[in-house]
């Protein structure tokens, strides 16, 4: 009989089709009574992970989703040196994310509590046939100061893997500008110092 240790050897770092593969297959790891053993790792492990996810989302099976435990939370490097006003207003999240990291828009993460580890924080599609017809998204936000609009502003449409137009052609962009910045070089003064 197979125990928890076995089957991790067997499965662990596995693609999908792997682990397809030998339980269709059991023979080559099943030991004497395969195809009884496979039931009963089977139904074990189903009766376990039912276990899990009632003790973490309640009796409501209904009411399951996966995004109540695969969460997207963007902790500021600093966040652990703050205070709690100023780590709420640093840190982003969290927010419902799909998917896994062996799915279209990879959101992988920990067994030990399901939050998401990585994944794309830019996203962006070039009509290189007309340019103005690009989207991106960029998470969260615009800019790295917690204390503007535009830090976290983009989170919640990242989360839902939404995206806005990226416009490439000056009259597109200067219908839509809300703001213009103008970066001048500095000017050298006497003594070599910029002004």
């Amino acid at each position: 009989m197979l125990d928890e240790n076995d089957l991790y050897d067997v499965f662990e770092g596995g693609s999908a089709e792997v682990w397809i593969s030998r339980l269709e297959d059991p023979r080559s790891w099943q030991g004497a009574k395969p195809l009884e053993e496979r039931q009963r790792v089977l139904l074990s492990s189903l009766e376990a992970a039912i276990a899990e996810t009632e003790r973490l989302l309640g009796n409501d099976w209904d009411a399951w989703t996966w995004g109540h435990l695969h969460q997207a939370r963007l902790q500021h490097p600093l966040s652990a040196l703050l205070g709690g006003k100023e780590r709420a207003k640093a840190d982003v999240g969290p927010a419902p994310r799909g998917g896994s990291g062996a799915t279209v828009n990879s959101t992988a993460y920990s067994l030990q509590d399901f939050v998401q580890r990585y994944g794309a924080s830019y996203r962006m599609v070039l009509d290189v046939g007309d340019w103005d017809r690009s989207v991106a998204m960029n998470s969260p936000g615009q800019s790295g100061d917690p204390s503007s609009p535009h830090y976290r502003d983009l989170f919640d449409p990242w989360s839902r893997d939404e995206t806005f137009p990226l416009l490439f052609s000056r009259e597109r962009v200067e219908a839509v500008a809300t703001r213009r910045i103008v970066l001048r070089p500095a000017t050298p003064v006497a003594g070599g110092e910029a002004r």
